[in-house]
């Protein structure tokens, strides 16, 4: 486990979202990425998760495809990583990095409206 602070973490987030292909940050419309010490409760309870720690992100809101002709005025998508939980899970910044990118990945996939099954047959690839 490593603890880093709330600035230095964030901007692992930021080199993970600076560093999408540009088809996929282009496409980015009203969705917020925040970075969360752990899960709310009310979360856990909703996704089933027996505790935080087996949580890493979570994508809310409407998936880009599915958002119709009267999509407009609604609050932006949340993409949230939990900071708490992916700093148990490795033992170095040199691990983190590469779990916050693929965190980060997996939720655009949400995001774009592939499903956990999609992006597993892709192997977590967008395209």
């Amino acid at each position: 486990m490593i603890e880093l602070g709330q600035k230095e973490f964030e901007e692992l987030v930021l080199v993970a979202l600076v560093t999408l292909p540009d088809q996929f940050k282009s496409a980015l419309k009203n969705v917020d990425v925040v970075v969360e010490d752990f899960p709310p409760i009310d979360v856990l309870r909703r996704t089933g998760a027996i505790n935080g720690f087996g949580l890493l992100g979570l994508y809310q809101g409407v998936p880009l495809k599915d958002r119709g002709p009267h999509y407009s005025g609604t609050l932006p998508d949340k993409i949230s990583v939990f900071k708490i939980p992916l700093e148990s899970s490795v033992d170095s910044v040199d691990e983190l990095m590469p779990l916050v990118q693929h965190v980060v990945l997996h939720e655009l996939g949400h995001y774009f409206g592939l499903s956990d099954e999609e992006m597993r047959e892709s192997r977590g690839d967008l395209h």
